[in-house]
């Protein structure tokens, strides 16, 4: 995906699958009492966005990912949690800078690759139960701001090897997808455009369905 609008498209549909995914993952460890819920989010998240870098190939959009995932929430949730907002944006943002530093190493092996997104995951969720603690001052964590150690440590423990994993299957699945995008360029503009948002706009009713 070289040009502009093809870029804007790609960020679409992989913001969109990562908001559908997380409502569907939501609702299914909901359903069945399983937790904690945060570690299989992050092995959702660091899976999309590593396949959609892989294809996308630029830094910043993993973030625009992000973006795009949080608004899904933004507009999908009966009622607007900003710290659910705030795990997304900054997922995206950490993910992002972690992949352009990778990037820039030039790092090949996968156990390179394995470990930085185990190291991404422990930042995340070191940087998230902070943000949330000094910066949005939100109530849940004031009071139980001597949990983060053990919020960072236990469930980031979770979280980072599901990572480790989740960062090599990413990649992998995105490496294979590619071909498939590169023949969808030969496709007339308004068919391919036409998938691309009905795919979208199919994962955003999933959201709306499973919020309510």
């Amino acid at each position: 995906m070289i040009d502009k609008r093809k870029l804007i498209l790609g960020i679409i549909l992989f913001g969109s699958i990562w908001g559908g995914l997380e409502a569907l993952g939501i609702r299914a460890m909901r359903g069945v009492e399983f937790f904690p819920t945060s570690p299989i989010l992050a092995l959702v998240a660091i899976l999309i966005l590593s396949a959609s870098r892989m294809i996308l190939k630029r830094p910043g959009t993993t973030l625009a990912c992000g973006i795009v995932a949080a608004g899904f929430k933004g507009l999908c949730l009966p009622s607007i949690f900003f710290c659910q907002v705030t795990a997304v944006l900054l997922t995206a943002a950490i993910i992002d800078l972690a992949f352009t530093w990778a990037e820039s190493r030039k790092l090949s092996s996968w156990i390179s690759w394995g470990f930085v997104g185990l190291g991404a995951s422990y930042l995340n969720y070191a940087v998230f139960g902070l943000v949330n603690t000094y910066l949005l001052r939100n109530i849940y964590w004031l009071e139980r701001v001597h949990t983060i150690p053990n919020y960072v440590l236990v469930s980031g423990t979770y979280a980072a090897l599901l990572s480790f994993l989740g960062i090599l299957l990413g990649r992998e699945l995105g490496r294979r997808s590619e071909p498939l995008f590169s023949r969808m360029e030969q496709i007339k503009a308004k068919a391919f455009s036409g998938g691309i948002i009905l795919t979208s706009l199919g994962f955003w009713l999933l959201g709306v369905f499973l919020y309510r």
